[in-house]
């Protein structure tokens, strides 16, 4: 009887001891911080404000000519008055690595699981704009310097 009631005791005192190690590993993946420093990409033959632009021409279909951007802290604040009806539209885009987020002026950011997704890739002097969409097509759009 008395072996019975030690191997019950282990038995409780193991259950105890695991129980307490999953809560402590829960916790711990919680509570760990996320990577919250973006990549930084280095340009060779562009600048954010050239991608910026023509981020926005590649979605709206605009020539890169009309399309002007402006830098303030980390957002590029993007504008073109379209010729057809000369209607003014007001961006905004951020970058994060070779990933590119955009919104109205006012919007909200382009970033549910349902939006497209852009990213950039530089290859000598031509930019690539690429718009994967939720249905895993691409729209990719090449960009020369000076474009």
């Amino acid at each position: 009887m008395k072996s019975l009631l030690y191997f019950l005791f282990f038995i409780l005192i193991f259950s105890c001891n695991q129980k307490e190690q999953n809560e402590t590993n829960s916790i711990i993946e919680v509570t760990a911080p996320e990577n919250t420093e973006k990549e930084k990409i280095i340009l060779k033959n562009f600048t954010y404000e050239d991608i910026a632009r023509y981020t926005m021409a590649s979605i709206m279909g605009q020539p890169t000519k009309i399309i002007k951007v402006r830098k303030k802290n980390e957002l590029y604040f993007v504008s073109y008055i379209r010729k057809s009806d000369h209607q003014k539209f007001y961006y905004k885009i951020k970058f994060d690595g070779n990933k590119i987020l955009w919104a109205n002026l006012d919007g909200r950011w382009r970033d549910s699981k349902y939006d497209e997704k852009i990213t950039f890739v530089e290859k000598d002097n031509k930019i690539n704009i690429i718009q994967t969409f939720d249905d895993s097509s691409q729209d990719i759009q090449e960009y020369k310097k000076g474009d």
